[in-house]
């Protein structure tokens, strides 16, 4: 095997593997980018204090009353 040969061989696969790099780059540029601020969760709100959340037995007496 000549030198010319074997440079032309080398030459052309590095040729072909360059334009393989350059496709599957312009590829990847060219896939849309997923916005990670696009579907915000809402903002979190505080909780309410245990004395609010407790009924007393009087309300729950009515609301049982209401349901009858």
């Amino acid at each position: 095997m000549s030198k010319k040969s074997k440079a032309g061989k080398v030459l052309a696969v590095g040729l072909i593997a360059g334009i393989v790099a350059l496709l599957v780059a312009v590829w990847k540029a060219s896939k849309p980018i997923e916005d990670p601020w696009e579907n915000e969760p809402e903002p979190a709100q505080p909780q309410q204090p245990v004395e609010s959340r407790e009924a007393s037995v009087e309300e729950i007496r009515e609301i049982i009353e209401d349901d009858k």
